[in-house]
C-alpha cells in the first residue's frame, strides 16, 4: 500500500480530453485528475512520462494532490527512415502553434523548395503525432485542394 508523502511515478496514460488518466507508483495505479495538472502549469501527460508527486492518503485509498516535477519521456530515437515513399517531401517546421492548431512547413530538398505547406492539428492526431516543434524534420504528403498546399501526412524524422 503506498504511503502518504512524496514518490516518483511513471505515467501509464492520460487522456487529455477526459482530464485523467493513472500513474503507476510501487506497482500501484493512482487516478490523477486534470485539475493537479493545471496546478502545475501542463495540459497534458505522456505514457512514459516519470513525475514526482505529492500523494495523500484518504479513506478512498491514495490520492495525488500535487505534481512537484516532471521529466518528459524521450523516444530511445525517432526513425530514420529517410526514404521518401511516392509523392512524399521533406519538410521543416518553421512555425506551429499548438493553441491554435496550426502551422507551417518549409519544404526542402524538391522542386516546391522554399514553399511553405499549411499543416492543422487534426493532421498531425491521425498520424499519431501530438505536437510539432519549430526546426523539426519532416516527410509529408501534400495535397491542394485550391485553398493552398496542406499537409495530408506527417512522419517525424530525426533530426541531421
Amino acid at each position: 500500500m503506498i504511503t502518504a508523502g512524496l514518490h516518483k511515478g511513471e505515467v501509464v496514460w492520460y487522456n487529455d480530453h477526459r482530464g485523467y488518466g493513472f500513474v503507476s507508483v510501487e506497482g500501484d495505479e493512482i487516478f490523477i485528475h486534470r485539475t493537479v495538472l493545471e496546478r502545475f502549469g501542463l495540459n497534458f501527460l505522456h505514457s512514459g512520462d516519470i513525475i514526482k508527486i505529492d500523494v495523500a492518503v484518504n479513506d478512498d485509498g491514495p490520492a495525488i494532490m500535487e505534481i512537484l516535477a516532471v521529466e518528459r519521456v524521450v523516444p530511445e530515437s525517432l526513425p530514420k527512415d529517410t526514404v521518401l515513399r511516392e509523392n512524399e517531401v521533406r519538410g521543416i517546421v518553421k512555425f506551429f502553434n499548438p493553441l491554435k492548431g496550426y502551422g507551417f512547413i518549409e519544404i526542402q530538398g524538391a522542386e516546391e523548395a522554399g514553399q511553405d505547406v499549411f499543416i492543422h492539428s487534426r493532421t498531425l492526431q491521425a498520424c499519431g503525432i501530438r505536437s510539432i516543434a519549430e526546426g523539426q524534420n519532416l516527410l509529408l504528403l501534400i495535397s491542394d485542394d485550391g485553398k493552398g498546399p496542406q499537409a495530408t501526412e506527417v512522419r517525424i524524422i530525426a533530426n541531421h
